[in-house]
């Protein structure tokens, strides 16, 4: 085991990939992370799960910034068939370190349903930012966002490592 870290460790810099979720349907939120290089032995994805009474005020008012961003991006429904329909966020992704998207960040998506309250009938739908869409606001607030995750990250991944350690 210590040949592996030690090649690893010639590799480069650990970088963790980081994304989280939040969203009524998780109850609060949950913080995705795996480190590609250096974790062989662990398993290929970690979830930190923070309930929603235990988010830090400072992260829970940047997430729900982000979230209020993507909810206004939501399109009405328009013409005669979606008269009355009802459009429901279900969960946000926000990417918050990931090599594979490059420059390609930030970016978030929203998950939503919407909904026709006469036949019951439900619709999954999807609304991106992608990184031209973010207002300075935003910007800002998915830069303190992207701190405060990436240091819960590290420190629950460097706790993983630690614990297999001998």
């Amino acid at each position: 085991m210590a040949k592996a870290v030690e090649v690893f460790s010639l590799l480069g810099k650990h970088e963790l990939v980081v994304h989280l979720d939040y969203g009524p349907a998780l109850l609060g939120l949950a913080i995705r992370y795996s480190c590609p290089l250096s974790a062989v032995h662990l398993s290929p994805e970690r979830v930190v799960r923070i309930p929603q009474d235990q988010i830090l005020r400072d992260v829970a008012r940047h997430l729900d910034h982000l979230v209020k961003g993507l909810t206004v991006r939501i399109p009405t429904p328009s013409g005669p068939a979606c008269r009355g329909r009802l459009c429901r966020p279900t969960c946000a992704t926000i990417v918050i370190q990931d090599k594979r998207h490059g420059s390609e960040l930030p970016l978030a998506w929203l998950n939503y349903e919407e909904e026709d309250p006469e036949s019951g009938s439900r619709v999954g739908k999807v609304i991106r930012m992608n990184p031209h869409d973010f207002t300075a606001d935003e910007l800002s607030s998915w830069n303190r966002l992207r701190q405060r995750i990436k240091g819960i990250a590290w420190a629950h991944h460097q706790g993983a490592v630690a614990a297999l350690s001998p």
